[in-house]
Order: C-alpha cells, then structure tokens, then sequence
C-alpha cells in the first residue's frame, strides 16, 4: 500500500515537472520572439559597453580592438558606448521603436551618466542604421547632430556593400568613424561652459553698461509741467471724456484633437533610418 502510494505521488510529481518544462519552453519561444531574433537573453553582452555583431562581420581581435577604446571612454567621463550590428529582414527595421526597445531592454542605461547606441541592420533587403543617445548623451548628441552621424556611417555600408573597397575594412572604418565622433562629441563641453558662450556674454554684459552709461550721460530732467504752477491760483474747472470706437477681437478656439509626441520609454535622441 505504502508501495502504490509512493508510486502515485511519483507519478503526479513527474505530471508536474513535464507541465512545468513545456510552459517554460514556450515562454523561451515567446521570449525569442520579443529578443528581435537576437541571440541570448541579454546575457551575451559580455561587458557593458560591446560590440554585438550578430551579423558575423567582424573578427575577434577587431571586436577586442572596438571594446578597448569603448572600455576607454567609460572609464574617463562615464560614457557607456555600445554598438548592436545585425542582418535579419524578418521585420520592418526601420520602424525607430525596434532600436529603442533593444536598447532599453538589453541594456542598464542606470549605470552610467550617458549611453550612445549603434544599430545596424546589413540586411541588403532591409538596410538600416541609427544612432541614438541616453542620458547626457542626448543633449551632448542631439537628434540632429546624430542624424548627421548616422548618415555618415551608412555611406561605408553602402561602399561595402556595392564593391568600392573591401567590404571588411569598410565596416572597420564604419565602426572606428562611430566610436571616435561619440568619443569627440561626449568631449566637447556644454555650450554655457565653452569660453565663446563666455566671451559673448562677458561682450553682451559690456554692452549693456556702456549703453547706460551713455542715456545717463546729458543730465536728468528735474522739471515738469506743475513745476511754475501756482496751486493758490489753479483749479480743475472740468472734464470730459469723449468716445471714438469700439474693438472687437476675435480668438480661434483651440481643437483637443492634436497630436501628442512619442509612445513612452526613455527619453533619448535618436538619428538615421533606412536607406
């Protein structure tokens, strides 16, 4: 009797375990699916600052090259600089969003003053390449200026892709033009710290005094009209107001159905596209 029981409680441990295994594989499936076909589960960043190269571009000492001048640049002003390259045309990548949600994803943009993200799809059917800015970086990278990098950096896909060079050492120089223009942008100072914001306001500030200087120059009138006025003599004997015309001003009243900005998630700068 103690034999069969055993046996049943065996049994439904077993029924419990399989259950177990098979929901657990299917949220890995649904899990895949949610990575972007990206391998790992964000556990393949070997350091924080990576190169991702899902596509298979680059080789092991050109990736330890990369992460050594990224490992650089984090360690000096704190700046995280990580790069995503794949090659899937599986879904709509120039839709921003799918750059933004690995990022904020895979990354910890906590640990770290600023963040700057490359995504690159080679994908020939699904070219695209964006450049987006977390923390400080997005007021030291601006959507426009990163946009402006990110359209410099397609030029090398392009070359390599369409057989002007070597294709490896195109995508080389991509990478090593990406790192060394986050690396010159994150350097340079914040306007109200430059010395021309200095210089222009010291010059504005100059200005200012010298003008007042000068209205205050030819004396101060100190008489008006009830200076020779004998009060003992002067009376106000009446008054009149008289009326000209009315105005009318007429105000467009505001629609409630505007548009409103992005869907949520961090506040970033972001640039580039499909091309």
């Amino acid at each position: 009797m103690m034999k069969s029981k055993s046996f049943y409680i065996l049994f439904v441990l077993v029924l419990v375990l399989t259950a177990g295994l098979g929901v657990s594989s299917r949220c890995v499936s649904a899990e895949g699916l949610e990575d972007y076909y990206l391998e790992g589960n964000g556990n393949s960043l070997k350091w924080e600052s990576a190169v991702n190269d899902y596509a298979g571009i680059y080789t092991q000492d050109q990736i330890t090259a990369f992460e050594e001048k990224m490992r650089k640049m984090r360690k000096e002003y704190d700046c995280n600089v990580v790069a995503f390259v794949i090659d899937n045309d599986e879904w709509n990548s120039s839709d921003l969003s799918v750059p933004e949600r690995v990022s904020e994803r895979f990354l910890n943009l906590d640990s770290h003053k600023s963040t700057v993200v490359l995504w690159v799809n080679v994908c020939s059917n699904n070219r695209s390449l964006y450049v987006l800015g977390y923390g400080s970086a997005e007021h030291k990278i601006t959507s426009g200026e990163a946009d402006q990098l990110a359209k410099g950096l397609q030029g090398y896909v392009k070359e390599a892709q369409g057989g002007a060079g070597d294709a490896q050492t195109k995508y080389t120089q991509m990478m090593d033009e990406f790192i060394s223009k986050s690396d010159q942008e994150m350097r340079t100072p914040y306007f109200f710290l430059a010395w021309w914001f200095h210089l222009g306001l010291g010059l504005l500030a100059g200005t200012i005094v010298v003008l007042i200087l000068v209205r205050n120059s030819g004396g101060k009138m100190t008489t008006n009209g009830k200076t020779y006025m004998n009060k003992s003599f002067s009376e106000l004997i009446g008054r009149r107001d008289i009326y000209t015309h009315t105005t009318y001003v007429r105000t467009r009243k505001s629609s409630s159905s505007g548009s409103s900005g992005g869907g949520g998630g961090r506040s970033h700068s972001s640039g580039g596209g499909r091309f």
